[in-house]
Parts: C-alpha cells; structure tokens; sequence
C-alpha cells in the first residue's frame, strides 16, 4: 500500500510530535522522582503533554486553523496527565492507514517497546466488523505494518476473548472495542468490571491482602469487591477486563472520534487509565462549558494535523466532482430511470477501461427510498419494494438488487458479501438510511435520491458512501472519476444545501459541486425568495419551542440527548419477557424439497416433500446482541439482557438444547418486547422532564421562541398558478404571498381557501417544510403542523394556531403519539386546565395566546369550522 503524499506529512509531524513528548515525559519522570524523594516538599509535576504541545505550537508545526486554541488537558481515571492528539481527515482519507502506523510510531519513538496493548475504540458495527476483518488479515497491508512494529508476534482480541498478562507482555494484542455514548450504565453493573474467569495475572494472587491494597492505592479506579459482597473481609480486586485495562495503560486509538463527546463516553474513555490517546475524524468537534449544577469546562480537539479534501483528491482518493441533478414532478420512476441510464452509462465505459487496462471496475447505484417495512407497502410512500419490481421490469436480474434495510439485508447472503469481486453481479443497492458510517464499497458511484422531499437528512448521510476512488487510483476517464446524484425533489437549492452538509460531515467542505441536468438548468427551477405580505411585513411573529431547561442551559430538546441517552433500562425486566414463552413451543417448521437417488432399479432420482425443523447446535448470544443492534446500539445494555432472559428461561426448566432450537422465537420476542419497551420508557421519561420543569413549551420574554421568518424560498416560477378562492379571486390572508397549487396537495389547499374565507382570521401560513416550525417529543421525528394561523377572539386578543391535520385513521399509532404529545404538553403548562384534550393554550406576558391542535384531514371539513368557531366566542 501506498503512503501519499499528505499521509507522509501526518506522519512526519506524529514524529515529531512524539520526539518533543518523551523529552517532556523524561523531564517530569526526572522531578517526580525527586518530589518522592522529598516527600515533605512540595514540588510541582509538570504536565508533560501540555509542554509538548505548548512547544509544538511556538514551532508553528500545528494546522493554522487551531493557532488561537487553547491546549485541552487530558486526565486519566487517577488524575495523571494523558497525551492526546487529533487527527482530522476527511472520508476516504485512509484513516485506518494513519491509525496502525501512528501505533507503530508511538510504540517506537514514545514507549521504546514492540510489545504493549493498543484499545481501538469504533463507533458501529459495520466499522467494527470491517477494522476487525482487516487487522485479522496477515495479508492486509494494515496486519503488517503492526507485524513490523511488534516483530510479528501480533494478537487480535474481541471482548469476550481470554486474555492473559503474559500475552501483553511477550506480544503486540489488538482488541477492538465499541464504546456507544449512550452508555448509562454503571461501573459496577458492566460485564467489563464484573470478575471474569478467562482474565489471568494482572492482578495479585487472590490471599495477598497486602498486595491488592497497595495496588488499590497505586491506582484507585480499579474496581473491588466490598466487604458486604462477601467474596473477602477486605477490598479485593476483580479480574475483570476493565480493571485490566486500567492497569495495562493502552495505547487508544479512537476511530470517529466526534462520536464520544458526551460528558460519559469522555469518562469512560479516560477511565481506561489510557498511555495516549490518538482520536481519528473528519469533523472534530469542541465541547462547549457548561454551567449551572454540574458544571463543566470546555473541551477543545487537540488537532495536531489537518487534511483537506484537495488533498486527498489530488491523490486519487474520492471520486471528485459530485454532479448532482434534481428531477421535479411527481413521477418518482422517471428519476429512477434516469439514473440507471447514468449507471448503464458508467457501465459501458467501466467494460471498455477493463478491456484496456485489466483494471476490473462495476458501477453500483444506491437508491434511497422513504419506506421498506412490510406494514408499510401501501401508505403512499416510495417503497423498497416497489423500487425492486421496477428494476427487475426494467431488465435487471434478481442478483443485481440487492436490499439493505433493518428488516433485510442481501448484502449479507455469502454471493454478496465480497462487492468488489468480479463474480458478485450487485449493481443496485436499496436502502432507507442503512448504510451507515464504515460502509465502504468504492464502486458505488450513483445515489438515487428518491426520498429526498421527505429525507434529506438521510440523503446526507448517504452522501459519503459514493465517494471513494476504486483502488484509490484515478482512471483517467472523466465519467469514473466522478460520482452523481440524482434526486426526486423539486428543490435544487435544499438538496444542494443537504449535499454540501454531508460533504461537511465528511470533512470535504472544500470540494466542488456540480449541479447539472436540463430540470435545473432553467430559471423556471431557481430558488428565490417571497416577502411576507405588507401587512405584516414587519411584524416580530413568535412560537414557543419545546426547550431543555436545566440549570443555567437553555437549548432546544435534543432527542438522542435528552431523551434516549437517558433511558435507564435497567428497569427492563427480561424475565418477565422470558415468562411469556410457553414451555411448549416448537422450532421453526419448513418444508424442503429433498432429491434423492432411487432405490432398486429404477433410473434417475425420487423428490419428497419433508418437514425440516431449524434447529441451532447452541444458542449464541452475540448473534442476539446484533440482531437487537438496530433497537438496543449499546452492546454492553442489551448482552445484559440477553443474559437476563436466558437465565429466566434456564430457571424455569428449559435446558440448552431447547433454548438453541427456539433461538429464532427467543430473539424475535425480544425484539418486540425492546421495541414497545423503548417507547414507553421514553415517554415516561419525557413525561417526567416536563413535570420537573426540565423539558418546557412556553413563550419566552428572554428571545427563545420560534421566530417565523420574514421571507420563505419557493422553487415555482412567477408564471406558475396560484391558489384562488371558489370565486376566482385571489387568496389575500396568507402570510406569504402568492401561494402556488404546487407547493399545495388537494385537500391543503381547501383547508387554505377555507381559512383564508374565515371573517376572524387575521393570517396564515402553510408549514411547508421540515426546515420550519416542529415540535419535539418522546419519539425521533419531529411534529411539523401543516398550518399556523392568527384570528381576532371577540375581546380583542390575538390567538395564533398550530394546527396538524395529519393522520387518515383514528387508530393511527403516529396519530395516537401526536394527540398524546399535546395532551401531555396542555396537562403541565396550560393555564386553563379546562383546554380540551389535544390541545394547549399558553399565554405570554402579553395577552397572547398560542394554541395547538390536532384535527384529522378526513375529518377537517366538519371539525375546523367547529374549532374556529369556539375560539372566536
């Protein structure tokens, strides 16, 4: 493997860094040792890694970007100074590549040793399951650069392996580990603290009082049975794997580092009583001060070098333009036709570069769809399976669609599992948002963005997987040196601003964007900007948010924050799961086609139809841990319950044997035990935010409330038709004008006309899209009510409307979580307890009112002039 240019710099600057490190740690070691000496003395100890960083820095040889930054200390679990250090390359960069040899570099020129023990923390499975795979690999260049550094003798550890001190001491042992941020467990209820049978000689002989104290004093993180445990008269020391670590002092190496900045990943992180820490990221990420109850000081990324997208471009690293096309309309196959005519495209001139060169090349199409779960096939919404019986119409085999989902993943099938071998025949991938972070085929070269109007977020996320160079090498052939979006979104200036952030996410911020394609070539498809009306073009307009309120921070609620990494689950009850599946359940039955030779004298083969029971030799945990990834993303969480259930059914008479045969039924029970539990575990946790006054919804005289904009972008022309009354006039109470029939479905706009008609109305507006007014809960999506009006009450007072008409069903479960939501909201911060169920009225210091609510679209031409009625008298 090839170190580029721009990596040799990285590397060039780590040893130097590394060189000014040991010189600062010699120099501490030397006054630590007299401060020993000298114990009624107080002598200072110098912070070693703050003087190395401080002498890097008056050098000049740190990025320019950082030059007014602060250096950002790093404490480990004993309050011993730990070096830190950050890289920041952008996606396809060849973070692994800088990782194992900057362990090389450290083992080397810092610790002066072959041998030693390296934590290589990663953030998700498919990253974990690929570093894992490439440094098993005795044939990867990756395996070998560590091979070198250690002389060979290298091992590869999982969590769960045996591990032995002597193997640290006489070899160089790898463990890749997943630390989830979420993680709110305690010390003391994780497995990597609780005493482990296969963790051997890093603690003393289990009768050494005297040894286990003085190692106690020497590091007092380490985890002990108290005398109430009943295990000794006397603190003993666990062995278990995170007290072993915490003795060891790995080398981390910690991939993604923007993902373990919570106040708890950081802790556990440094818990670990790590040598140094070396963090990887394409967007690193400063933690800002916290104030109030618990506070906490800010915590800067040390970057020590930075690499720009150009950079890696220049190396042939990423497919660089991105050329992106948005198709308007309605007819989402006409975009999926499009795009695969690009992809046949690439496909041509891939055949034709293999001829020539022997380089073997195989465009791949990601296709994003908005829905892929079986109960979801009819809603109305672009599904996998929709997407899947058009491409095979359209003349593509059944082995060239493959669906990567939560509910199914061909990617997985064994024909599949190598996407770059030339017998694989995948060239077209579905997904929603599957695809995560880790997922690397280079020759995905097409994203079809069919979910765009309704998920840009995850077509961000998407953006990053189209970007790698095949082989890392340019073709010199422009079309396979570039890569495409096509997207089914009216908006060109939205889903380029969509592209542009996952670019950013992806640390390629500095790169160019193309945006080609006759739909957006005109001035019919620019975005431009529509004023308020006059009359209310300088009116100040405000909603309240639902904010997190604690101490001195006031910010908006922040789901993954707030809320799921606050569930406690150690409340789950698995047992009670566990009771639930009856003693007489049977394996899964199928029937197979069995062919066999005939008997006698008969020529040719018999078939018979049998019953097959799916049986498992043993039942294995780990495979249930990632099944329940997708509900339960922290490993450590859901082994506990894995086991928790397990032991319930073992307590009630059900021997191995039988838990192996029912493996499938087991995991499936879980599965919707976690799935129902999480929501009902995050909503009680809501609810109880809110009666604490933690989580708030209230008009604010301090300026934080939801301000409606004074412009709005449209995409429609000024030519386009407008939105009239049944009497052809113009709409003339909308709050932007004019209103276009496009941006409009039917029944939204008869809603329109009839509140435009309504005498007490003073204005409105359409919630057009996820970028404007929404409403927070207990669950991930966001409430975006369709419309926001003001009337005149017959006193004079100026009441503004949320109103959601969303929802075809009573009985619908999203409709359900929406009038719950409101309820909930209305029960603990109305001011009249008398608002009706579904609705909430709160009052600002002014004598306004703002009230939500909910009416069902099929619903509304009876209820809204109900409702528009009690709130005029």
């Amino acid at each position: 493997m090839r170190e580029l240019e721009y990596q040799t710099k990285v590397l060039d600057t780590l040893n130097d860094y590394l060189d000014v490190l040991k010189e600062h740690k010699s120099k501490a070691n030397d006054v630590a040792a007299v401060a020993a000496q000298n114990p009624t003395i107080d002598i200072p100890i110098p912070d070693f890694s703050k003087g190395a960083w401080d002498e890097m820095k008056s050098k000049g040889t740190l990025p320019a970007s950082r030059a007014d930054y602060p250096f950002s200390e790093r404490l480990d679990g004993v309050g011993r100074p730990v070096p830190n250090v950050t890289f920041k390359v952008p996606t396809g960069g060849g973070k692994t590549f800088l990782a194992v040899n900057a362990v090389s570099r450290v083992l080397g020129r810092y610790l002066n040793k072959s041998t030693g023990f390296v934590l290589w923390i990663v953030p998700n499975d498919a990253i974990y399951a690929q570093t894992l795979k490439r440094l098993k690999d005795r044939q990867h260049p990756y395996r070998q650069t560590l091979d070198r550094a250690a002389a060979g003798k290298v091992k590869i550890y999982e969590k769960s392996d045996r591990l032995d001190a002597r193997d640290v001491e006489e070899n160089l042992c790898v463990m890749i580990l997943m630390l989830q941020s979420a993680n709110r467990q305690t010390q003391d209820s994780l497995k990597m603290f609780r005493d482990r049978g296969d963790v051997h000689g890093f603690t003393p002989y289990e009768g050494d009082q005297a040894a286990h104290e003085a190692l106690s004093q020497a590091i007092p993180n380490l985890a002990t049975y108290d005398q109430a445990d009943g295990v000794a008269p006397w603190a003993m020391i666990k062995d278990s794997l995170g007290n072993a670590l915490r003795i060891i002092q790995p080398i981390v190496v910690l991939d993604e580092g923007q993902k373990a900045i919570s106040e708890l990943a950081f802790k556990t992180l440094y818990g670990f009583n790590p040598s140094i820490v070396i963090e990887l990221s394409a967007t690193p990420i400063d933690v800002k001060a916290k104030g109030g109850a618990n506070p906490r000081p800010a915590r800067f990324a040390n970057l020590l070098v930075e690499v720009t997208g150009r950079e890696i471009d220049r190396e042939g690293m990423i497919k660089m333009p991105l050329n992106l096309e948005t198709k308007a309309g309605t007819d989402w196959k006409s975009t999926l036709n499009a795009s695969l005519a690009k992809l046949d495209e690439l496909q041509a001139l891939a055949t034709g570069f293999h001829g020539e060169t022997g380089r073997y090349i195989r465009p791949i199409m990601l296709v994003q769809v908005e829905r892929t779960g079986k109960d979801q096939k009819d809603a109305g919404f672009i599904h996998s399976e929709d997407v899947k019986a058009w491409l095979l119409n359209a003349g593509l085999a059944e082995a060239q669609v493959a669906i990567k989902t939560a509910e199914k993943n061909d990617l997985n099938q064994p024909e599949n599992l190598d996407l770059l071998s030339p017998s694989n025949r995948v060239r077209v991938i579905i997904t929603k948002q599957a695809l995560q972070e880790g997922w690397d085929c280079s020759f995905a070269y097409v994203l079809c963005s069919l979910a765009a109007t309704s998920n840009l977020n995850g077509m961000t996320q998407l953006v990053g997987r189209i970007l790698r160079q095949p082989h890392a090498i340019k073709t010199g052939v422009a079309p396979l040196d570039e890569c495409h979006i096509i997207a089914h979104h009216e908006a060109t200036g939205t889903v380029v601003t969509a592209i542009k952030d996952g670019l950013e996410k992806d640390g390629l911020s500095d790169l160019v964007l193309n945006v080609s394609g006759s739909d957006v070539s005109t001035t019919t498809r620019v975005a431009r900007k529509l004023p308020r009306r006059d009359t209310f073009r300088k009116a100040d307009i405000y909603l309240p948010k639902v904010l997190w309120v604690d101490g001195g921070e006031i910010r908006d609620l922040d789901y993954e924050t707030d809320i799921l990494a606050n569930v406690d689950w150690s409340i789950y009850d698995a047992a009670a799961l566990a009771a639930t599946i009856p003693e007489n359940a049977q394996a899964a039955v199928s029937q197979v086609q069995r062919i066999h030779l005939s008997d006698g004298d008969k020529q040719g083969v018999d078939a018979e139809k049998v019953e097959s029971r799916v049986v498992s030799s043993a039942f294995d945990p780990a495979y249930a841990v990632r099944i329940l990834s997708d509900l339960l993303p922290n490993p450590f969480v859901a082994r506990e319950i894995v086991a928790d259930c397990l032991k319930a059914l073992i307590a009630r008479g059900f021997t191995s044997e039988k838990i192996a045969a029912l493996g499938a039924l087991i995991v499936e029970e879980l599965r919707k035990s976690l799935d129902q539990q999480r929501t009902v575990l995050a909503e009680a946790l809501f609810k109880s935010f809110v009666a604490s006054g933690r989580i708030q919804f209230r008009l604010r005289i301090d300026g934080r409330n939801w301000v409606m904009p004074f412009e709005m972008e449209t995409t429609e022309p000024e030519t386009a038709r407008q939105i009239a009354r049944k009497d052809g006039t113009p709409l003339d109470k909308s709050l932007f004008a004019p209103v276009y029939e496009a941006e409009l479905n039917g029944e939204e706009k008869d809603v329109a006309v009839y509140l435009d008609a309504d005498d007490a109305l003073v204005w409105w507006h359409r919630n057009v899209a996820r970028f404007q007014y929404g409403l927070q809960g207990w669950k991930r999506s966001r409430i975006y009510p369709d419309f926001i009006f003001a009337a005149t009450e017959n006193n004079g007072a100026r009441q503004i409307t949320v109103l959601e008409t969303k929802g075809d069903q009573l009985d619908n479960a999203d409709t359900a979580y929406k009038r719950e939501l409101l309820s909930v909201l209305s029960e603990n911060f109305a001011w009249d307890n008398s608002t009706a169920s579904g609705e909430l009225e709160l009052v600002s210091d002014t004598g306004e009112t703002v009230d939500c609510t909910l009416i069902l679209m099929s619903e509304w031409k009876a209820k809204l002039p109900e409702y528009l009625k009690n709130q005029s008298t």
